[in-house]
């Protein structure tokens, strides 16, 4: 369900909307509507197939945004959208119904989904951070999600190729946010929005820290950059995949570029005590650098995400135990866990 490809650069791409999965007690009460799964990012994992090449950590979930969107506040109420998303959709995007009459999901059901998919994704997730703070000063966290260009009443204004958000400018550094939106400037046939079509959902706006080190941002893109058409199948363009592969592998560089600055700007700093300009550090001898072989040790005021997070779980909180929900059927009742003859084995039913 969760998928993680580890890498040590300080970048992680967070794919939270790719995934096409869909429980067997959920798809049979899709009406035909919710079968096409139009608002998922289709094919966008393939658009970031480069990300060894600058060895990023790339995490996704392969469960549908149809059954759950892991962007979304899980204690959010239903029909309380932001940024056009609910936490288990019952229509599309453009406001069409994606369940038949009478099978939409109750509370009981938001909580099992929460439980089953949502909370292991962000558990998989402040792992990874944690682990990427842990050798870098400061690392970047972004939210990549695509989108059909043409949705009424979501993109009536006409949706820019790349769309960025960043919660107003309150999850990352100013120049970090100055230096990505720069790097798609200027670009024959890229047009950019920011704070705009999205402004940074819950990944962006749990995650940003950027006083302590963890810059978020969401980076939307349109489908139509990259896929032959905006309808199924969904089939990507190699001509058009190629070339975005390389404006994003290009920015990603800037953006480690950037981070690898702040690090020696931050380690004269502590040597110092004196204020150092990232310009006036951009010139130092690499020798002088203190990080060996990629390894640097965190700064004493970067704070573990488990440590400080309030939606972190607890160590004292109860053990997930893994199930495999795409089984799961449609009835069940005490006993159906040999293990543990007393207790209903999770489901997900209409209510």
């Amino acid at each position: 369900m969760i998928l993680v490809d580890e890498g040590q650069s300080p970048i992680i791409l967070c794919l939270p909307h790719s995934g096409t999965d869909v429980p067997n007690a959920v798809s049979g009460r899709f009406n035909a509507t919710g079968r096409l799964q139009a608002d998922l990012a289709w094919r966008l994992e393939r658009v970031f197939g480069f990300h060894a090449d600058l060895d990023l950590t790339v995490l996704r979930s392969s469960v549908s945004r149809y059954v759950i969107d892991p962007d979304v506040d899980p204690a959010s109420q239903p029909g309380a959208a932001v940024d056009n998303a609910d936490l288990c959709p019952e229509t599309t995007l453009d406001g069409k119904k994606i369940y038949q009459e009478g099978e939409e999901p109750g509370p009981t059901e938001l909580e099992q989904r929460v439980l089953l998919f949502h909370s292991p994704f962000h558990m998989e997730l402040r792992k990874q951070v944690d682990r990427l703070m842990r050798r870098h000063r400061n690392i970047v966290l972004l939210d990549c999600q695509s989108m059909r260009s043409q949705i009424k009443g979501v993109t009536d204004k006409g949706l820019p190729v790349v769309n960025i958000g960043s919660a107003g400018g309150t999850a990352c550094d100013a120049d970090l946010r100055n230096l990505f939106v720069g790097s798609f400037s200027g670009l024959e046939g890229f047009t950019v929005g920011v704070d705009e079509q999205t402004t940074g959902g819950y990944i962006v706006r749990t995650y940003g820290r950027p006083e302590q080190g963890i810059h978020c941002l969401t980076l939307l893109l349109a489908q139509r950059s990259y896929l032959r058409h905006e309808s199924p199948p969904f089939e990507p363009d190699r001509t058009r995949v190629s070339r975005l592969q390389a404006v994003l592998a290009d920015s990603f560089s800037r953006i480690i570029a950037w981070v690898g600055t702040q690090e020696r700007t931050e380690a004269v700093r502590t040597e110092t005590g004196d204020p150092v300009s990232p310009d006036a550090v951009e010139h130092t001898d690499a020798d002088e650098t203190p990080a060996q072989d990629g390894e640097v040790e965190p700064a004493e005021e970067n704070v573990s995400l488990s440590e400080e997070n309030p939606t972190q779980a607890s160590s004292d909180q109860e053990e997930i135990i893994p199930v495999d929900p795409m089984t799961l059927t449609q009835n069940a009742a005490p006993g159906d866990d040999p293990q543990n003859p007393d207790r209903p084995v999770p489901l997900l039913v209409a209510e």
